[in-house]
């Protein structure tokens, strides 16, 4: 589908609700997807790196690892977080509440793991340095948060598809197999 075939289908959705709330879940199903790949690289690379260097070495590098990701991660991921928070409000109508929901459950869960045990976990290490037990707190932490933006991002994805098709189907003036759950 081309970019202008899928702007016209999602242009043409008005039994899906205001033409604004397909185009809050397509882009806050991008910045899901996005964040989940970055919570996934800090599970299997960033944070197993942390065991990598040596005691002498990490709290430089950590303080040089914060300060280089507030832009690529951390507003990103809290943008994504308190978005997801806010689906069930923002959601098309071609999207379920029970799916809506699963969305602002994965969000307030990654919010709280993040809060509450991710942030002091960084801390932690900026206290005592180098920790074997905290950086595994930080990979349950993270292995959590990842684990919820995977759901979220797959239920945003799969409830784009069920919209482009349904609105595809709609558009050729084809009855649609199922119609979209309230």
């Amino acid at each position: 589908m081309t970019q202008q075939s899928l702007a016209s289908t999602l242009d043409s959705t008005s039994s899906m609700g205001p033409v604004w709330r397909v185009w809050n879940l397509a882009a806050l199903a991008a910045l899901t997807a996005y964040s989940t790949g970055v919570a996934w690289q800090a599970q299997f690379v960033s944070y197993p790196l942390y065991r990598a260097l040596s005691a002498e070495e990490f709290p430089g590098y950590h303080l040089a690892y914060n300060a280089a990701i507030p832009g690529v991660v951390i507003i990103p991921g809290f943008v994504t977080f308190l978005a997801c928070a806010a689906f069930p409000w923002t959601r098309p109508t071609g999207v379920s509440r029970r799916l809506a929901a699963t969305v602002a459950i994965c969000g307030v869960g990654s919010l709280l793991s993040t809060v509450l045990w991710a942030i002091p976990m960084h801390d932690r290490l900026d206290r005592i340095g180098q920790d074997a037990a905290t950086i595994t707190g930080l990979l349950q932490a993270n292995g959590v948060r990842t684990a919820l933006l995977t759901v979220g991002a797959a239920v945003m994805s799969w409830s784009m598809v069920r919209i482009i098709r349904v609105s595809a189907v709609a558009s050729a003036g084809r009855r649609p197999t199922g119609s979209p759950h309230r």
